[in-house]
């Protein structure tokens, strides 16, 4: 069966600290505050996003060329999410009765989002479905980068440049940046953060 290259707007949004947080307290209580998490992202996200699947920590979703009008809608969709995302943080470890590492260390989690334009294939396999090219891997690909590294940022987004030119945004309010990935190449981006997004939204 042949299937139908599309083009749309690939995104992941990704739980940061995940791993030392499961890692380093009581699985149980880890586990109920990062389904909380997820299942927030998840609900505001497919309020524009069509969901692809989870990924551990990570939300992975997209939507096509023509139901994303331009960039200022895809950012009040990751702010909306973003805050909803903290909000819960805070209010899990606000109202959590016990001492445990993980009740004590929701804080430390932080939710960062990866956004690309490019080409993508439905496949659906078993009643299934999953996104399928080249422009899938790299956003995947992505998740590992340096903007924590240069930036000390656990909460971001980042674009990346080919994705902010089809939305003709303006890329004055990020930092530019690069990354380089072994069969990709070098991939320009664009990262903002997301705390100050958050702390503007809370004024």
């Amino acid at each position: 069966m042949e299937r139908k290259t599309q083009t749309g707007y690939l995104v992941l949004a990704d739980i940061s600290g995940y791993t030392s947080f499961v890692a380093r307290t009581e699985i149980e209580h880890a586990e109920k505050a990062i389904s909380i998490l997820l299942e927030n992202i998840i609900e505001r996200l497919d309020d524009l996003l069509s969901i692809v699947k989870l990924e551990g920590d990570a939300v992975f979703a997209y939507v096509p060329d023509e139901q994303m009008p331009n960039c200022n809608v895809m950012l009040e969709l990751l702010d909306n999410t973003y805050e909803l995302f903290r909000d819960s943080a805070r209010s899990l470890h606000a109202q959590a009765t016990c001492p445990c590492k993980a009740c004590q260390a929701i804080p430390a989690l932080d939710l960062k989002f990866l956004v690309h334009h490019g080409e993508y294939i439905i496949q659906q396999v078993a009643g299934i479905k999953d996104l399928m090219g080249n422009d899938v891997t790299l956003i995947h690909r992505l998740a590992k980068n340096s903007v924590s590294e240069s930036t000390g940022w656990n909460g971001y987004v980042l674009f990346t440049g080919n994705c902010l030119e089809r939305m003709q945004a303006d890329k004055k309010p990020f930092i530019q940046q690069a990354e380089t990935y072994e069969h990709l190449g070098n991939v320009e981006t664009y990262v903002m953060n997301m705390h100050v997004r958050y702390d503007e939204m809370k004024k």
